[in-house]
């Protein structure tokens, strides 16, 4: 290397860790914001590493340092967009609402309304590209020309978005599933005990939690079928013991390999 090109490579390591710093500031208000759009904490924490991993790769599209924010939260919000198109086109998100006669008791919506468990079940109920307009609107007071550059459509798509997405809400706060409720009424939530049971299979949890998984089993409707399948499932990988390894050495070696270069 040349005396000239060393100065040129240094300077251009020093950014490459500069923006790596960046990114990784912006990291937790990456997480925080997709928590708050998917109520997972696990796919949140997945989409807002990608979209840092994503943002890493093409670093070189950033023109000014200042707009870093904005692009990754444009960024989020399409991945999360990505994940969740599957089977939203299929649904005919107005059909009770063009029935003149359809309502609804404004009394029992409010009232689920105020209980975060039940606001939270029935925002999880919306498909995703309704669920964020009025998560981002409604909630985090996001306009709707935010809104509608971050999720790359009109800002008359993203005002029917809302709209709809508001509508749906209600109709999920307004219906009656005797499955679901006697899930939320449980102590422990589904969710909160289904991430759990992979470490109450390998006796990994604290007696505190490990009782509260238990009770929630023993109560809930939903949640025994999954535990009982994932019993059965170990019981069969078990068997592979002692057969051929499931991946080879030296692929496993690359894709750690690739891993480590794709890290910022």
């Amino acid at each position: 290397m040349t005396q000239q090109t060393q100065p040129a490579a240094q300077a251009g390591e020093n950014e490459a860790d500069a923006f790596a710093e960046l990114l990784a500031a912006e990291l937790p208000r990456l997480v925080g914001l997709a928590t708050r759009l998917l109520s997972d904490p696990d796919q949140a924490e997945d989409c807002a590493q990608e979209t840092i991993v994503g943002a890493w790769r093409r670093r070189d599209q950033l023109r000014d340092p200042a707009a870093l924010p904005a692009w990754l939260k444009r960024s989020l919000v399409n991945r999360i967009i990505d994940r969740s198109r599957r089977r939203h086109d299929e649904l005919d998100i107005e059909s009770d609402w063009k029935d003149d006669a359809y309502s609804v008791q404004p009394e029992l919506v409010l009232e689920r309304a105020e209980l975060r468990d039940e606001l939270e079940d029935a925002l999880a109920r919306l498909p995703v590209i309704y669920r964020l307009p009025v998560v981002l609107h409604d909630a985090l007071g996001w306009t709707g020309v935010e809104i509608a550059n971050s999720m790359d459509v009109s800002l008359p798509a993203a005002k029917q978005r809302l709209r709809r997405g508001r509508m749906m809400l209600v109709s999920a706060l307004a219906s009656s599933d005797g499955r679901r409720e006697a899930s939320l009424a449980q102590p422990m939530r589904c969710w909160q005990a289904r991430r759990h049971v992979s470490s109450y299979l390998d006796d990994e949890l604290d007696e505190a939690t490990k009782s509260m998984v238990e009770e929630h089993l023993a109560g809930c409707p939903t949640c025994p079928p999954l535990y009982t399948s994932l019993v059965g499932i170990r019981a069969t990988m078990g068997e592979l013991r002692d057969a051929d390894a499931v991946v080879d050495d030296g692929i496993a070696g690359r894709i750690h390999e690739r891993l480590g270069r794709e890290r910022p």
